[in-house]
């Protein structure tokens, strides 16, 4: 079967990484959405995580299916350490997620294939394919929401590395005496730049509980402490984001997630990238072109190439939106 519209497979982002809660969605072979469904992330339990994922797959299923053209495969994008090939998820520590086959637990109820993929490897993917990367074939992808993710595209691939996590930056440590983090380690780029510890650090300085957008907000409006928390982050992200390009040399950054961070607030990033990249040619910097829909289209993406249905890289690409650099 061809890509084209007959031919259909579900995606779902269980991490929250591109938007709040799992999001899911069935899509067809141009890369186009046909119905999707939101869901808060459940807390709880593993099993409850699974069975909302279940209970999903199944409605989207159900509704292809009604509609006369059956979802042939199903594409999950889960955050943190996930073996693509046996379709295990090694650890995953914002989802309370270890050594979970997650990918046959879904096939065996669901009864189609399952294929999993790494969150930000789905987002770069998607937006490499039908978004601002689309006239490159070298970029860094990096997500800042529940936790800071990343991937790389090199030579029109995703990177995946020995063991999965290739271009992963974010746990990369920046300050040995800093804040724990959830992957067990301190001050990880994840400490300073996710919404969680945003939030935190602000509290911490003003001694007032928000949200980190409204930590972003205040900083673009100058109050003291929120620039120093926001500034941190940014600075956090410059130093880790410069030294992956020094080893990659990609031509291009996308900047995505959750917390709607505005482009003024993050227009000094490329300064501070500018003051820290000197041998390598110095990469534009954009805003990812579709928000919260990257994790799901990648992850659908992935379930084409996968099945044998397509190659979603070589065929969706030239369609994405207009780019909008910082």
């Amino acid at each position: 079967m061809g890509m084209d519209r007959s031919n259909r497979v579900i995606g779902i982002d269980i991490g929250g990484t591109f938007g709040r809660g799992i999001r899911g969605a069935l899509v067809d072979g141009t890369g186009s959405e046909i119905t999707r469904k939101e869901a808060v992330r459940p807390r709880t339990s593993q099993e409850e995580l699974i069975e909302t994922v279940i209970t999903m797959a199944s409605r989207l299923a159900e509704l292809a299916h009604r509609d006369g053209a059956p979802a042939s495969a199903l594409g999950v994008a889960v955050p943190g350490l996930v073996d693509e090939a046996l379709g295990v998820v090694h650890r995953s520590p914002n989802l309370k997620l270890q050594d979970v086959e997650l990918a046959r637990l879904l096939q065996d109820r669901l009864r189609v294939p399952v294929f999993l993929v790494r969150d930000a490897g789905a987002g770069a993917l998607a937006e490499y394919t039908l978004g601002v990367g689309r006239s490159v074939s070298d970029m860094l992808l990096v997500v800042m929401g529940v936790g800071v993710g990343s991937a790389v595209i090199s030579g029109g691939q995703v990177l995946r590395g020995a063991h999965g996590a290739a271009g992963e930056i974010g746990h990369i440590s920046i300050d040995p005496a800093g804040m724990i983090c959830g992957c067990g380690g301190r001050g990880c780029v994840e400490t300073f730049a996710s919404e969680t510890s945003i939030a935190r650090r602000y509290t911490l300085a003003a001694k007032e509980a928000i949200l980190a957008e409204e930590v972003i907000a205040k900083a673009t409006a100058g109050n003291p402490a929120a620039v120093r928390v926001w500034n941190d982050a940014l600075g956090a992200l410059a130093t880790v984001i410069a030294t992956a390009v020094a080893l990659i040399d990609c031509e291009l950054v996308v900047l995505c997630g959750t917390m709607g961070i505005p482009s003024e607030a993050l227009a000094p990033l490329g300064t501070l990238l500018a003051n820290r990249i000197n041998l390598v040619q110095l990469p534009r910097v954009e805003v990812g072109g579709l928000g919260g829909d990257a994790g799901l289209l990648g992850a659908a993406a992935v379930a084409f190439e996968r099945s044998g249905a397509g190659n979603p890289a070589r065929e969706w690409r030239g369609s994405g939106p207009v780019p909008r650099e910082l």
